[in-house]
C-alpha cells in the first residue's frame, strides 16, 4: 500500500514571461513546509534559439534580499524547442524546509528572448506545528 500524498500548491498569481532576466514572482510561505517539487507550466508558444533558466531562490526574511539563496530551492531549464502545455519540474535531491514568513523568488536568470508565458509554483508538504513554536508567527 502506498502512502497518502498530501502536497499543497503554492503558485504564482499571473503568467510570467521569459523574455528578460530578473525576479518575476514572489511565492509567500504561509506555514512550515517541505518542498516536494518546483515547476513551471509553459503556457505560450515557445520556440526560440536560447534555453531559458528559471531559479527558485529562498528569501528567509520577507522583503529582504539579505541571505537570499541562488536556486537553492530549485532550478528549471526550458529548452529552445516549443514546450507549450508542458509541465517542467524538479524534485529536490535533499530535504528543503521553509518556514512561515519565508519567500521563494522566481528568478529568470537566462532569458530566451521570447515572451513565452509560464506559471511557476511549488508543491509542498505541510509540516504540522503549533503557532507557539513558529518564531515568525505573532498573534495580532
Amino acid at each position: 500500500m502506498s502512502a497518502s500524498i498530501n502536497w499543497l500548491p503554492i503558485v504564482s498569481a499571473a503568467a510570467l514571461a521569459m523574455d528578460s532576466t530578473g525576479d518575476k514572482a514572489t511565492l509567500t510561505i504561509p506555514y512550515k513546509c517541505k518542498v516536494m517539487r518546483v515547476f513551471a507550466l509553459v503556457e505560450g508558444t515557445s520556440s526560440h534559439a536560447t534555453t531559458g533558466v528559471v531559479k527558485f531562490d529562498k528569501r528567509p526574511t520577507a522583503g529582504s534580499d539579505t541571505s537570499r539563496g541562488d536556486g537553492d530551492v530549485g532550478a528549471i531549464s526550458k529548452s529552445a524547442s516549443n514546450q507549450q502545455g508542458k509541465y517542467l519540474y524538479e524534485d529536490p535531491s535533499s530535504e528543503i524546509l521553509l518556514d512561515e514568513g519565508d519567500q521563494v523568488i522566481v528568478d529568470v536568470t537566462t532569458a530566451n528572448g521570447n515572451a513565452c508565458a509560464f506559471t511557476a509554483g511549488m508543491l509542498v508538504e505541510r509540516v504540522p506545528e503549533t503557532p507557539a513554536n513558529n518564531t515568525a508567527m505573532v498573534s495580532a
